[in-house]
C-alpha cells in the first residue's frame, strides 16, 4: 500500500535519519600516518623474518635426527648451533648431565675463556 500526501497525488517520501558523510575531526598529520605505517610494516618484515629462521633452525634439527636415528650426539650439536645461530649469539653452551655429573660438554663458537672453564668442567 502506498503513501500518499494530503497535498497531492504523489507518494511522500519516508522521513528518517538525516544522513551525513562524517567530519574527520581533529584528523591526524598524513606524514605521521605515514611514518606510523612504516614502523609498523618494519616490524611485521622483521617477526616474519624470525619466525622463518626459527622454521628454518627446526627443518634442519628434524633432518639430522632423520639421517641418524638411534645417535644423540648429532642432533644435540645441530640444536647447539642452531640455536647459536638463531639467537644471533657470540657462543653457546650444552651441558648433558647424569644426575649431578656433567656427563658432555658441547659448545659452539667459543672465545678461549669460555673454551678453558670447558675444559675444567669436563675433567
Amino acid at each position: 500500500m502506498k503513501r500518499r500526501s494530503s497535498a497531492g497525488g504523489k507518494p511522500a517520501k519516508p522521513r528518517g535519519p538525516k544522513r551525513s558523510t562524517p567530519k574527520r575531526r581533529n584528523a591526524p598529520n598524513r606524514g605521521a600516518s605515514v611514518a606510523g605505517k612504516e614502523t609498523v610494516v618494519a616490524r611485521l618484515t622483521r617477526e616474519r623474518d624470525e619466525a622463518l629462521q626459527q622454521q628454518n633452525a627446526s627443518s634442519e634439527v628434524l633432518n639430522v635426527i632423520s639421517r641418524s636415528p638411534g645417535e644423540l650426539q648429532p642432533v644435540f650439536d645441530t640444536i647447539l648451533q642452531e640455536a647459536t645461530r638463531v639467537c644471533q649469539a657470540n657462543f653457546g653452551l650444552m651441558i648433558r648431565y647424569e644426575g649431578a655429573v656433567p656427563i658432555r660438554l658441547l659448545s659452539q663458537v667459543c672465545h678461549r675463556l669460555m673454551s678453558s672453564w670447558l675444559s675444567a668442567a669436563a675433567r
